[in-house]
């Protein structure tokens, strides 16, 4: 009886605490869209050039796609406004490429890979092969 009285009691302060909450919630700011946006795809292989760094990833949900991401992006001098970022991958994850857009135009890519350059996605590109991307200022990629 006690236990039906403690449960008919707490049910009731549910109900006058909804029936007395308030309809639209107050908002300390003004609802803002962001101006940036990112995009995750998974990478097979990181092929490592002398200017350049050969991108794998997944297009769509069975193709390959190739990027080329300029080691001038890394090596900035000011490391202020440095275009690419490597972070380290945690353990159970595949290695992913973030795209960051701020306002539709390119502003910085993150590859989170393997700390080891022995691991399975890292690899070396013949040094004699000329790469054509490798002085560009944006990225365009297809997912």
């Amino acid at each position: 009886m006690k236990k039906l009285f403690i449960l008919s009691a707490l049910l009731c302060v549910g109900v006058l605490f909804s029936a007395t909450a308030k309809e639209k919630a107050d908002y300390k700011y003004e609802y803002q869209e962001s101006t940036v946006t990112y995009h995750n795809v998974q990478v097979y292989k990181v092929l490592d050039h002398k200017d350049a760094f050969i991108v794998m990833y997944a297009k769509g949900h069975r193709d390959v796609g190739t990027v080329t991401l300029p080691k001038k992006w890394y090596s900035s001098a000011a490391r202020t406004d440095t275009k690419l970022s490597f972070r380290a991958l945690p353990k159970g994850m595949n290695s992913y490429m973030t795209v960051i857009k701020r306002d539709g135009s390119f502003e910085r890519v993150l590859l989170t890979l393997p700390v080891s350059r022995a691991a399975p996605v890292w690899g070396v590109a013949d040094s004699t092969v000329k790469v054509d991307d490798a002085d560009k200022d944006s990225l365009e990629i297809v997912y």
